[in-house]
């Protein structure tokens, strides 16, 4: 896949073929939770050890540009394990009116990739782990924001018409969105990760200028793969539910002690956001006469407090 959309920015006009179909197969291989530990010795077979962390990453960079991604989780779709449903508002219309026209269900085995599963399999590139071409963080038109790898693009493809979303020469299964609203972030991906490192190491700051550095890859290196202490949604809080991948966080962990200390059952409170949280939030929703939704929202949390 070309890792070049409608940028002509200095640091992004290197042009890289990543190959989907592979990446997809080697990036989903034996699924597993949040590695403990830094990014650059987690286990580079699946991207999804970086969960955490990349969730951290998205919710900044929806900071630094306010509804930049929004989620088509709620859409007729199936999502891989390591697929981040993230979109522009406008691409996402797009997909929901092609859904909507074809009545079934789009499978989606890629989609918005953290900074932080592109750093993994640019890792595994340069152990000699992963044969195929992968552009460098923040290269990948999958750190965009505007690309999605999908199956049977071609029965899907008159029903993308008029929405925005067209295919990419020479790779099957990939689409990009290129209609109104679309918006380049792979800037915003790399000052996302800036901005979040430098919250975090104060005495070791690096630029926040939204390019691809070697002080900018050691740091991502030495990132915690689990997210950093400082989270992005500390001052704003998120909402949280039941999502593919799963929200992973303190914040999490912390609904989940204060559930138990309210006399729900969880289990044990790991951070992750499973159906068994999800059951016990609508629990506690439904004894204090909320909308039952499974999402600990404001009124849900301030409840619970």
């Amino acid at each position: 896949m070309s890792d070049s959309i409608n940028d002509t920015s200095d640091e992004l006009d290197d042009l890289v073929i990543e190959p989907c179909v592979e990446i997809h197969e080697f990036e989903e291989a034996s699924p597993r939770a949040s590695f403990n530990g830094l990014l650059q010795n987690a286990p580079r077979a699946n991207t999804s050890v970086v969960n955490a962390l990349s969730q951290q990453l998205i919710y900044q960079i929806n900071l630094i540009v306010p509804n930049a991604l929004v989620s088509f989780d709620d859409l007729d779709v199936k999502l891989g394990d390591a697929a981040y449903p993230f979109v522009p508002p406008a691409a996402k219309l797009g997909l929901q009116n092609a859904i909507k026209r074809r009545g079934v269900t789009l499978v989606v085995n890629s989609a918005y990739r953290t900074l932080a599963q592109q750093m993994l399999l640019y890792n595994a590139k340069k152990k000699g782990e992963n044969p195929n071409p992968v552009a460098a963080p923040g290269k990948s038109n999958h750190q965009s924001g505007l690309a999605l790898d999908i199956e049977d693009r071609q029965g899907w493809l008159p029903f993308l018409q008029g929405t925005g979303w067209e295919p990419l020469a020479g790779d099957p299964p990939h689409i990009d969105y290129r209609g109104q609203g679309a918006r380049d972030l792979r800037k915003e991906t790399i000052l996302a990760f800036q901005k979040l490192w430098n919250k975090n190491h104060p005495n070791e700051k690096i630029g926040e200028d939204g390019r691809w550095g070697n002080d900018t890859e050691s740091a991502l290196n030495r990132s915690p793969a689990t997210g950093f202490k400082i989270a992005p949604w500390d001052d704003k809080p998120r909402i949280v539910r039941l999502s593919k991948p799963l929200m992973e966080g303190a914040d999490v962990r912390k609904l989940q002690e204060k559930l138990q200390a309210a006399g729900f059952t969880i289990g044990v409170a790991d951070g992750v956001f499973g159906a068994e949280t999800e059951r016990a939030v609508k629990e506690f929703q439904q004894q204090k006469g909320l909308v039952v939704d499974g999402l600990a929202g404001a009124q849900t949390l301030e409840l619970i407090a």
